[in-house]
């Protein structure tokens, strides 16, 4: 999380959505400097902030979920900066669990050599979702990784700062080279990337491609989304 005093704002890094660059961005050009850790939530902020910082402008990003989660699949195929054996330094759930879901699912990437659409019927079988649950409504301002550069910009205006230069591009994933859309290529794929993207991509603003005929013919999973909802809300938020 990066907070400027100066500026009066705190950016909150959310996961695989580009905020590497937007914080190294912030704090070399735009007075931004690390508190708590990278990818603390909104709500540690303001556990610790004082009440003027409560009300600075508050900022984070999103991205459309099928993107995220082809991006995975090449992170763990190339073993990206360690991707599958990466040490998780917070939470003690998380350090307990999370190795060996990354692990499992780079090992059989790799052991299987499977492509993206053997990964993702694999492995994501409920609907989608991502702490932006929690608290990414109640901030001021939402960066799209889609839209980084002139979001960016947009934001540093609401902020009343002008920038210096265009948004560098670090961490890009290897491998990864089409359209994301391009890997949901299968009619069972698409099907199940309907049930498991919908309610996530409506919450938040995203659509899928105009010529899948498998949005109508296929309904989302509300349903299970809001209920695995309320279990991820506790795990996010408490035990994480």
């Amino acid at each position: 999380m990066i907070i400027s005093d100066k500026f009066r704002y705190v950016f909150v890094e959310f996961p695989q959505t580009g905020c590497s660059a937007v914080a190294k961005e912030l704090m070399e050009n735009y007075d931004g400097r690390r508190i708590l850790f990278k990818h603390a939530q909104y709500h540690e902020f303001l556990k610790q902030a004082t009440p003027d910082q409560k009300s600075y402008f508050s900022f984070s990003t999103i991205r459309h979920p099928m993107d995220v989660v082809v991006s995975k699949y090449f992170k763990y195929k190339s073993d990206h900066e360690n991707y599958g054996s990466k040490k998780v330094k917070h939470g003690k759930l998380r350090r307990l669990i999370m190795p060996k879901v990354e692990e499992g699912r780079r090992d059989f990437i790799v052991e299987n050599d499977a492509d993206f659409e053997s990964f993702f019927l694999k492995f994501y079988t409920w609907p989608y979702s991502a702490w932006s649950i929690l608290s990414h409504h109640k901030l001021d301002y939402l960066m799209r990784f889609e839209n980084l550069n002139e979001d960016f910009t947009s934001a540093l205006e609401k902020i009343g700062i002008q920038s210096v230069r265009e948004l560098p591009q670090l961490n890009k994933t290897g491998l990864k080279t089409d359209d994301f859309t391009s890997y949901y290529s299968r009619p069972e794929t698409r099907r199940r990337a309907v049930e498991v993207f919908g309610p996530y991509m409506q919450e938040w603003g995203y659509t899928f491609p105009n010529h899948w005929k498998e949005v109508q013919e296929y309904a989302p999973s509300f349903k299970k989304y809001h209920i695995a909802n309320l279990f991820r809300k506790v795990y996010w938020r408490w035990l994480r």
